[in-house]
């Protein structure tokens, strides 16, 4: 009877290691449009993030990330755009209205040479430990000027789910370059959390 307990309880601190161990897999989310594959996408603009409580240097810092993520991850070529390329076309303001407008669109498209435009939305954010970042983005397609594949990501550092997913995606990731960072960095860092964050959803698009 000792021994079947002793074996019951090995079994359950075994079975704990392989759950603390399990694949957390993508921390974002994504939807599609049906018709999303008819679309030759090459060219994608990338807009300046907004949001309440998002400064100048963690937008720019944001919209470098994701930039070089959605880039790297799906191999189109993504342009960002500053605020002076905006000034000569209709102002949208995406953050406040929920949606750009298409005009808005097919003029960026038009000026750029572009396929499509990302818009990106910071709707929570907290830059000092324990960071949290919930980024919303939305891929508009310049041939309609409505919104083709839309993604989001909610990361909080404080979550255990968020902190495993950082580490596997580090591992998987970052571990085997030159002078690769632990989670410890990218747990501390605004500029890591927000390309962690990018890389998310970059790899559902």
């Amino acid at each position: 009877m000792k021994r079947a307990l002793l074996l019951s309880a090995a079994c359950l601190v075994l079975c704990a290691c392989v759950s603390t161990r399990a694949n957390v897999g993508n921390l974002a989310r994504a939807s599609v449009t049906s018709d999303f594959h008819t679309y030759a996408l090459r060219r994608v603009g990338l807009l300046p993030f907004q949001g309440e409580g998002l400064d100048l240097e963690s937008a720019r810092q944001l919209q470098a990330a994701f930039a070089t993520e959605l880039s790297t991850g799906s191999g189109l070529e993504v342009v960002p755009l500053g605020q002076a390329d905006l000034e000569e076309v209709q102002k949208s303001e995406p953050f406040r209205r929920g949606s750009i407008k298409p005009a808005t669109v097919i003029a960026l498209a038009k000026r750029f040479r572009l396929d499509g435009v990302f818009t990106g939305t910071v709707t929570d954010v907290r830059g000092y430990t324990p960071q949290r970042l919930c980024v919303d983005m939305d891929l508009v397609a310049s041939e309609t000027g409505i919104s083709i594949w839309s993604a989001s990501a909610h990361l909080d550092a404080s979550d255990e789910r968020v902190r495993r997913g950082l580490e596997q995606w580090i591992q998987r990731n970052r571990s085997g370059a030159a002078g690769s960072e632990g989670p410890e960095i990218y747990l501390m860092s605004p500029r890591r959390f927000a390309e962690c964050a990018a890389a998310q959803i970059a790899a559902l698009l």
